[in-house]
């Protein structure tokens, strides 16, 4: 969550084995069972915005994964301090046959929708979860990328919810898959919340309408769920956007389906905390007790790193994937690559990286696959030795950079267009960026009109909508929604993935070349060949600079005194609130 959109601005870096051990510590520590923690109270976790989509079907920035994981069963789903699917709503993992083009799950028993539906979950509910994805009215971000191969898929979203004759269920507890190809990475597409059950009887009256309202009517098969009225309404009860999302216990949930201990009685979101140290101190004070979409700014790291106390209530996560600045292929004037290549020069990635805290945040990315994925493309692509924009520090090159533009057409070596937009966080560290980027840009003849908003409205309303897409997306950043490169490489940067909504293409990269050598690279089953492929996508993608990859980062999460800490690996260092528990209660 990619999310990130399963976006959010999104992190990893190369860490030493002694920060590792405590990270690994820090996780195992929120995973005991029920029995060796206490059972109720509240968690209160703060965010400076809101989701991106409060409909699971929609859901793809990865704060809002952090509810809907807590209130949905996807077919598979992580523990906190693993990458690995296990199966959550599935009894067992997918079985293939067929020459793999055939996967068949089982579901477990016993699982219940929460009121008002309030009875057991079929396959069939699965099944539509799935086809609503692709229906316009919900424009599921990653239905095609995902689940484009299944046997009858529509090639683009459909008016209505449509009936997709290679998702098969025999019976109940039974749901099949019959694929057009082998797929090599389907297992990883089960775990996303496209997969989690939605009634059609209950859903389909909101799924009618131009933009589905299932989102503020949902039910839950998690241990929690969003409170609402007696009709099922969320809005305005335990959903009040920008304000707060409030998370009150299923009463159909049974710890009997599940191996979450989900120990606190409420989890309460609030949102709006604009300014990070006051959120940072209202957490250390024990007047709260998470972060959840936005870090401790630089200053805080420090002083928490510097004071032994605090020391123990910050944890540093390693994240997958890579932040980076979009820029807008699709106009002038970052249609013309040597212009993108002239700023992907200037930019001082050392300086971006400052405004996160510096090397505590992590390794500048010359790339897009991070050294989490070692052998598994990262190697292919170059390691750390692959760096098509080097300068001094990283500081920036302005003569090289002006000498892109002189290649260009711009006869001195400064731009003199028009002015370019670019729409950038409204508050630290992600507006701090934002400046960077456009002052180093102005070295180059520049002038960068910046638009200020939050960090979600910065995707929903302007990054992740074409028509409304800005020049430059400063501080974007893609969380893989599984461990393989093609969850890094395809919906970010396939031309055929760029979507009117739910957009995560922010370049709009629509290169052919690029194209050819994806849809190759999907066809690939044998695990090497298939790396080695998305190797040299990751290449030829950072080649183009359509996106310019500034940081692998670490998370940083701050946790009160009075809950134990369990950030999720598989989620960028969100917290898991299912996994938390409250001491004294």
């Amino acid at each position: 969550m990619s999310a990130l959109t399963r976006a959010l601005g999104r992190r990893r870096v190369a860490i030493t084995a002694a920060l590792l051990t405590v990270i690994v510590a820090a996780v195992g520590a929120g995973v005991a069972t029920a029995g060796g923690r206490q059972a109720g109270g509240k968690i209160t976790v703060l965010s400076a915005g809101d989701v991106d989509h409060i409909d699971p079907g929609q859901a793809y920035y990865s704060f809002t994964y952090e509810i809907s994981y807590a209130t949905q069963r996807p077919l598979l789903s992580y523990r906190p301090n693993s990458i690995n699917a296990i199966p959550d709503l599935a009894s067992a993992m997918p079985k293939y046959s067929n020459g793999n083009k055939t996967v068949t799950v089982h579901i477990r028993p016993g699982v219940r929708f929460s009121p008002p539906v309030n009875r057991e979950v079929t396959s069939a509910d699965v099944k539509y979860a799935i086809e609503r994805g692709f229906a316009s009215s919900v424009a599921n971000g990653y239905a095609g990328a995902y689940f484009g191969d299944v046997v009858g898929a529509p090639a683009k979203a459909t008016k209505g919810v449509p009936n997709i004759k290679g998702i098969q269920t025999p019976n109940k507890s039974t749901i099949v898959f019959r694929l057009k190809r082998p797929d090599g990475i389907f297992t990883g597409s089960l775990g996303l919340l496209m997969t989690a059950p939605v009634p059609r009887e209950y859903a389909k009256q909101f799924d009618d309408q131009t933009t589905s309202s299932y989102g503020m009517h949902q039910v839950a098969t998690g241990p929690y769920m969003i409170k609402n009225d007696s009709s099922g309404n969320i809005n305005g009860v335990g959903y009040k956007p920008g304000q707060l999302i409030d998370l009150v216990r299923n009463p159909n949930w049974s710890a009997k389906t599940s191996w979450r201990p989900a120990h606190a009685d409420e989890v309460l979101f609030k949102e709006g905390y604009q300014d990070p140290t006051v959120m940072t101190r209202t957490i250390l004070s024990g007047s709260a007790d998470v972060n959840g979409d936005s870090p401790p700014p630089p200053a805080e790291l420090r002083s928490i790193m510097s004071n032994s106390s605090e020391k123990a209530q910050l944890h540093f996560t390693p994240a997958g994937g890579s932040r980076y600045v979009a820029l807008n292929t699709s106009k002038p004037p970052f249609n013309n690559l040597d212009v993108r290549q002239a700023v992907a020069t200037v930019l001082d990635r050392n300086a971006m990286r400052l405004t996160r805290g510096g090397a505590i945040d992590g390794r500048i990315a010359t790339h897009f696959l991070d050294p989490s994925f070692k052998n598994q493309g990262f190697v292919q692509a170059g390691g750390l030795g692959f760096n098509p924009f080097p300068s001094a520090g990283f500081r920036g090159n302005v003569a090289k950079a002006k000498a892109l533009l002189r290649q260009a057409g711009f006869a001195n070596g400064m731009y003199k267009g028009p002015q370019v937009t670019m729409v950038a966080d409204n508050s630290p560290p992600g507006s701090n960026t934002g400046q960077v980027v456009a002052a180093d840009m102005a070295k180059i003849g520049f002038n960068v009109k910046t638009i200020s908003v939050t960090h979600s409205t910065m995707y929903t309303k302007y990054c992740n909508v074409p028509k409304n897409e800005p020049n430059i997306c400063p501080n974007v950043g893609w969380l893989p929604d599984f461990h393989e490169p093609q969850a890094v490489l395809d919906v970010t940067f396939a031309g055929n993935r760029i979507t009117p909504v739910n957009n995560s293409n922010w370049p709009l990269l629509n290169d052919p070349t690029i194209n050819k050598a994806i849809a190759h690279a999907k066809t690939i089953v044998a695990p090497q060949a298939r790396w080695a492929a998305w190797g040299k996508i990751d290449r030829m993608v950072t080649q183009s600079a359509a996106a310019v990859p500034w940081v692998w980062e670490n998370f940083p999460s701050v946790y009160s005194k009075r809950v134990t800490a369990a950030p999720e690996l598989w989620n960028g260092g969100s917290p898991d609130v299912t996994f938390m528990s409250v001491s004294g209660s």
